[in-house]
């Protein structure tokens, strides 16, 4: 007891609290898995990038811009989409979505339970998939 008394001094005097410390936790992050990747016929210096996407509960992209368009599809659960200058929108299974080249957004999971999508990038060659915000 006397033990907690002290770590939780140590913290307040660091200026953590409780509900801060739970709140700054980071959140999870998407699991990831290529499926596929491809030169865009008739279009030199195109290619695609196919995506396996799982979302944990809680998890977040955090802030990023795609260096080319993003067409995805909710396969189970919801995500909310949050793009900057839009009110929130959420996506549910069965649905999809498009988010234009370099506009900010962040993408998270709505539901309570797992949520799954597929997303495809078409990017120029050799571009990173997204780039970080803050």
């Amino acid at each position: 007891m006397f033990r907690k008394a002290i770590i939780a001094g140590a913290l307040l005097a660091l200026g953590f609290s409780g509900p801060a410390l739970a709140q700054d936790a980071p959140r999870p992050k998407p699991h990831v898995i290529y499926l596929h990747n491809e030169a865009v016929s008739g279009v030199p210096g195109k290619e695609t990038t196919m995506l396996s996407i799982d979302w944990p509960p809680g998890s977040t992209t955090g802030r990023h811009t795609h260096p080319g368009d993003e067409y995805a599809v909710v396969l189970e659960g919801a995500l909310e989409l949050d793009v900057d200058g839009q009110p929130p929108r959420i996506i549910k299974a069965g649905q999809a979505y498009h988010n234009l080249q370099g506009v900010v957004h962040e993408t998270k999971n709505a539901s309570k339970g797992r949520t799954r999508s597929i997303a495809v990038l078409v990017l120029d060659k050799g571009q990173p998939l997204q780039i970080p915000v803050k």
